[in-house]
């Protein structure tokens, strides 16, 4: 049964922005908040909605973004996965491009105002940055995934930046735990990247977009996620032995490992060959980001609870939501990915 002609373009436009993803920055904004409680800083409302706040505004800016920037190599992606190709709204026709650029700009200037009413220098810089990084991710000149810089700079922008801005709307520093828990996860969101681009290669080979797929080729990107997963995880190890990330923290992190791991071995069978196991691929290596978000997180407040005279507050309210809302989402996701 097709959609009321009334509400097919309002559900083609809210496709369009793939809302599923805004769940990866709402963990981020979490494990931020908590790598500043963790360190004894109080989070306060007020800055997490702001923060929440801009990082939708920002992410869902560079999708809209993407999807007129990309369209071309979206075209000739003849093999998309729900994870990668972008969302085919503009593909099918269901909306001019110009829906889409005008969405775009629109959020930027939300983004912007979101961005003056942070607290101080320090944290506009790196919203600036943020926002700089997103926007030019696809968009001339710099069109930063058409020159080999797509991967570092999406992980740079989610997992590198995203948690220390929320960290530093309540803190206003950083302690050698925040940093290492961000570096764990920036390093992850880089190696996720490049295997979402992976399923992407020859429809960008043949627009001239050159990620780091069709850079390096697929052996040579299986090659990479496989030794970068095995060093990040090395890295995690003695983290744990030198006592910079808790315990918890970082037994949860290697316990998310399976996923990764998973991963590697489909794409040395060569499930990208696939198209069903394609999907199950990009499925997986994106959901390891939010699952090590969430598990940094966890980890972290864990070990604030185990610390002698700590008590409950609101904080952890906020981050038992934040699962709850991911992990409703994601067990619907997996029996979805199951049945199809």
């Amino acid at each position: 049964m097709t959609a009321p002609a009334t509400t097919a373009p309002l559900r083609a436009f809210i496709r369009l922005g793939r809302p599923k993803f805004l769940f990866q920055s709402m963990l981020v904004v979490a494990l931020g908040g908590t790598i500043a409680v963790h360190s004894g800083h109080q989070a306060q409302l007020g800055g997490y909605l702001l923060t929440l706040a801009f990082a939708w505004c920002t992410h869902l800016m560079t999708h809209y973004c993407n999807e007129y920037f990309d369209l071309e190599a979206d075209r000739a992606n003849a093999v998309p996965t729900s994870w990668t190709g972008g969302s085919r709204v503009l593909v099918d026709g269901a909306l001019r491009p110009v829906v889409s650029l005008g969405a775009a700009f629109a959020l930027l200037f939300a983004g912007m105002l979101l961005l003056a009413l942070l607290p101080d220098t320090t944290t506009r810089l790196i919203a600036v940055a943020i926002t700089a990084l997103a926007w030019f991710y696809t968009a001339p000149p710099l069109r930063l995934n058409y020159r080999g810089l797509g991967e570092i700079s999406c992980a740079l922008v989610l997992y590198g930046f995203g948690p220390l801005l929320a960290c530093l709307v309540h803190a206003g520093t950083i302690g050698a735990t925040g940093i290492a828990g961000i570096a764990v996860v920036c390093g992850f969101q880089f190696l996720r990247m490049a295997v979402m681009n992976l399923s992407d290669i020859e429809g960008d080979a043949a627009t001239g977009k050159r990620t780091l797929a069709v850079l390096l080729g697929a052996a040579g990107l299986r090659a990479l996620y496989a030794g970068g997963q095995l060093v990040i995880h090395a890295a995690v190890v003695l983290l744990l032995i030198t006592g910079v990330l808790p315990v918890v923290a970082g037994l949860l992190v290697l316990v998310t490992g399976a996923v990764p791991a998973w991963v590697s071995r489909q794409l040395a069978a060569g499930a990208m060959a696939v198209p069903a196991r394609a999907n199950a691929v990009t499925f997986w290596a994106s959901m390891h980001m939010p699952l090590t978000a969430a598990a940094i997180t966890a980890g972290l407040l864990a070990d604030l609870l185990a610390r002698s005279g700590a008590q409950w507050q609101p904080w952890f309210a906020v981050c038992l939501l934040t699962f709850a809302l991911f992990g409703g989402w994601l067990a619907t996701a997996v029996r979805a990915h199951r049945t199809a």
